[in-house]
């Protein structure tokens, strides 16, 4: 009972971030999920996942970057081949571990002022690794996050919303095929719903207050963190299984 409870809050504090700056959830629900519960992520958290997307991409729709999304969906449908393939073939650590040590050097270079915008090749290259990293660990939204970080937040939000809603559909069919959906996975994600719609309803709350100057400097913030979680999950598997 009390691994459900945090499991809970995680969720719900990880929908309360995503559903301010438009990302973050599975950087604090992934962590938790898979201590609880081992073998859970990354299904349980794109189970998760989709439902709150699908109601963040009609709440803004009208906001999202359309031609930034297609070349992102490219981009997310080749990664998330990709990450199908890594997944049920090859060790994922040392791969989380180097796309975890990109995000920190794109976000540090962002940060000293290099100016990363949505073009087509940028778009679709953020939407391979974020196939690759959404399918074999659930973390997909950092990448994308980097490349909208100058875009308002109704933007940020509804664009990733939009691709998060078709990558999910994409990675679970795909994790199904390949055997890797169970029953008792699917569960938990619906036995978490409540705490992800009451997260979700408090980052929506928030999200009008930190639309402008702020935005960025979270988004990055966040960004970051999730490549160091990447890295040191990534370093720290690798490691444990020699």
């Amino acid at each position: 009972m009390a691994g459900f409870v945090v499991m809970g809050a995680a969720v719900a504090v990880g929908a309360a971030i995503q559903g301010t700056i438009g990302f973050g959830f599975a950087l604090v629900a992934v962590p938790v999920i898979a201590f609880v519960r081992p073998g859970a992520v990354p299904v349980a958290i794109l189970c998760l996942a989709l439902p709150m997307t699908i109601g963040m991409a009609l709440h803004e729709h009208a906001h999202a970057d359309l031609r930034g999304f297609g070349w992102i969906l490219l981009g997310r449908v080749v990664g998330t081949a990709a990450g199908i393939g890594i997944l049920v073939s090859l060790s994922t650590a040392w791969l989380q571990a180097s796309v975890g040590l990109l995000i920190l050097l794109a976000a540090g270079l962002s940060v000293v002022g290099l100016d990363v915008r949505p073009t087509p090749a940028v778009a679709g290259g953020a939407g391979f690794v974020s196939g690759v990293m959404g399918t074999t660990s659930a973390i997909g939204g950092p990448a994308l996050a980097v490349v909208y970080q100058h875009r308002p937040g109704p933007e940020l939000r509804a664009t990733l919303a939009l691709v998060f809603v078709i990558g999910s559909l994409v990675s679970i069919a795909g994790l199904a095929v390949a055997g890797e959906v169970r029953a008792r996975t699917v569960l938990l994600a619906v036995e978490l719903l409540p705490a992800l719609v009451v997260g979700l309803l408090v980052g929506r709350s928030w999200s009008k207050r930190i639309d402008g100057p702020w935005l960025r400097p979270i988004v990055l913030a966040f960004a970051s963190a999730a490549g160091v979680l990447l890295a040191v999950r990534g370093v720290i598997d690798a490691t444990s299984s020699r």
